[in-house]
């Protein structure tokens, strides 16, 4: 007798349990995550928070073409079917450029110089041509009109005037003999 009411509690609390899954999950209980990327970080935030979720911010980069603080990605993505109370992690953009120092382009060719900057998150901004010998050499770096060294701290982003020799010189050089 005591292991048939055993058996029977157990399947009484098995059955409990199964038909209080959904109340415990919250099954069928979903929300749609609403689109905040390209928004500022505070309309995101009383959006989301307005849809009922948590907001965190995961990450922050610095993308020159966007305003500060806008949002450059969310997870989960936008549209995405999720339950109640579940965080949003939201990537922002960075309200000051980061300062970077100043590569070394002197000396280098000019597509040499032109992924440097790429690489660096410059920009190129104007070229200018003086009379030297080594075609498509840098010969001098400069931000805001003004010669910059190698090393200075420049803001990301920033525009890189280059001065390159043009292939001639007007020096005129002799060739020797060499027979």
């Amino acid at each position: 007798m005591n292991i048939l009411v055993a058996i029977a509690l157990v399947f009484l609390l098995l059955f409990l349990f199964l038909t209080s899954l959904d109340w415990i999950t919250h099954h069928g209980k979903i929300l749609r995550i609403p689109q905040v990327t390209g928004k500022s970080f505070a309309d995101a935030q009383k959006e989301l928070d307005k849809a009922g979720f948590d907001v965190v911010i995961q990450d922050s980069v610095y993308v020159d073409t966007l305003p500060p603080l806008a949002v450059t990605k969310q997870f989960p993505d936008a549209d995405a079917v999720v339950k109640e109370n579940r965080k949003v992690y939201l990537t922002v953009n960075r309200a000051a450029a980061p300062m970077i120092n100043m590569p070394q382009l002197v000396g280098q060719s000019f597509r040499s110089a032109e992924i440097v900057l790429k690489q660096f998150g410059l920009k190129l901004g104007d070229t200018s041509y003086v009379p030297d010998f080594a075609k498509n050499s840098v010969k001098n770096q400069l931000y805001n009109g003004k010669e910059i060294p190698f090393g200075t701290k420049v803001p990301m982003g920033a525009s890189i005037d280059l001065v390159l020799s043009s292939g001639i010189s007007d020096v005129d050089m002799s060739v020797p003999d060499l027979f």
